[in-house]
Formats: C-alpha cells, sequence, structure tokens
C-alpha cells in the first residue's frame, strides 16, 4: 500500500490488513509520520472544539485522535490525510441500509470537513480497533449523522453490499457514550466473521470505532474499553 511505513510488528501489519477489508480500506503511515504532517499545518481547532469549542479543520482532527503518547501500549497504524474518506460504489440493496455501506466504506452522509483515522491494536495482542474521526462544520449535521445510522440500523436487517456480499445487520443496545453526547451501536455479518460498530457524538465531531471478530466467538462484542474511552476523552478536550 502505497506511503505506508511497517509498523514494528509484522503481525500487527497482517491484523491491520484484516480489519481494513471489512471495514474499508485506504493509505496508511506511522503514528510519528502523522503527527509531523499534521503539527506543519495550522489548525481552526483544538481537541477542545470537540465538545463545543469550535469546529476542527484536518490538522486539528489529526490533533484530536489518539497517538503513541496516549496509548504506549498500543501499536499504531496511521492513515494518511487525504485518503481517509472513501466513495460510495454500488448502492445498498435495500436503501434503508446504506448507511451501514457509507461506514464501512468511511463515506458518511452527511459528508464531514475533515476527517481522520489509524488502527490501534495492543502490543500483546493482534485484535485490532479501527478509529475514524469525521469533524463536521455544525452539531447538527453531526446529529444527522447518528440519526441515520440508527434509524438504519433498527430497520435493516441484511442487505446486498457493493462487493456481492450479503451481509446481516443486528441493531444493539446504545452504549454509554461516555465524555461524548450520543451513541449508537451495531453488528455486521458477513462469511462467518462479525464486524462491530460503536458510533459516537462529540459536539460536532463523530467518533466510529471498528472491531471485527469470529462471529461464533464468545463475548466478541467487548471493544477494548481503554482504545474507546481514550479517545472519546481526547476528542472531548478532557483526556
Amino acid at each position: 500500500m502505497d506511503g505506508l511505513r511497517r509498523v514494528p510488528a509484522v503481525v500487527a501489519v497482517l491484523a491491520t490488513a484484516a480489519l481494513l477489508a471489512g471495514c474499508g480500506g485506504g493509505d496508511e503511515k506511522s503514528g510519528d509520520e502523522g503527527a509531523t504532517a499534521a503539527a506543519g499545518d495550522s489548525a481552526k481547532g483544538t481537541p477542545d472544539g470537540g465538545a463545543g469549542g469550535g469546529p476542527l479543520d484536518a490538522a486539528g482532527l489529526e490533533s484530536a485522535a489518539i497517538a503513541e503518547a496516549d496509548l504506549p501500549d498500543y501499536t499504531f497504524t496511521v492513515f494518511k490525510q487525504g485518503t481517509v474518506l472513501g466513495s460510495r460504489g454500488k448502492p445498498a440493496d435495500p436503501a434503508v441500509c446504506q448507511p451501514m455501506e457509507d461506514i464501512r466504506l468511511r463515506a458518511p452522509e452527511p459528508a464531514p470537513a475533515a476527517a481522520a483515522a489509524r488502527s490501534v491494536h495492543p502490543k500483546t495482542d493482534t485484535q485490532a480497533t479501527e478509529v475514524t474521526l469525521y469533524a463536521y462544520d455544525k452539531a447538527a449535521d453531526a446529529g444527522s449523522l447518528l440519526t441515520r445510522v440508527r434509524d438504519a440500523a433498527k430497520g435493516c436487517t441484511g442487505y446486498e453490499d457493493d462487493m456481492g456480499l450479503n451481509p446481516t445487520v443486528t441493531a444493539l443496545p446504545d452504549p454509554d457514550p461516555g465524555p461524548g453526547d450520543e451513541a449508537v451501536a451495531y453488528k455486521r455479518e458477513s462469511s462467518g466473521t462479525a464486524h462491530w460498530y460503536r458510533v459516537v457524538r462529540s459536539g460536532s465531531n463523530v467518533a466510529v470505532f471498528a472491531w471485527m471478530s469470529p462471529a461464533t466467538k464468545k463475548n466478541a462484542g467487548e471493544a477494548s474499553d481503554e482504545v474507546i474511552t481514550a479517545q472519546l476523552k481526547k476528542l472531548a478536550g478532557t483526556g
């Protein structure tokens, strides 16, 4: 993949590649390179803006994203600016499931003003969590994304995606948003693999957490609370 500097462990790269195959693709680079790129841009927002301090641009959103300094026991693979957002392919059928495809492809509706993403996993484990952040100019637009995903999760039981696969969708109880404002969760299953999603709004910003597991694995829906908590606190300006 162009622009990728390999993380220290080969197994980490394999885990990241497997996760991205289910959650959407994109070019990546190391956390150090991402931090340097963000530092070189002028930001109109800071992490404090996540909970009502003002909208974030690309550099400000990158500063609000978790990094090695926040979770030193984790390995990070960071997407390059400009490659985070994807594009829609073949429309989901039925159309009520389109928000599920939008999240998978990192092409949310409404479209964000800026985006940032990374894949992280413990240095002692290959279980990765993909973190994608979207910044909006207005909290209402961020809220609209949450509403679309929540309504779709409740109304969509399965669909044909742009790869010709037929994943099933299960709405999950709304999780605690922590320092955020609201959250929604759902599961998408395809070919024996479960893809778990938690979408959290914090002011005018949205964080999407995605991880995967064998569909038959017990307690597979348990995410890394350490990763989620650290990111939400930082996005809200409380971390």
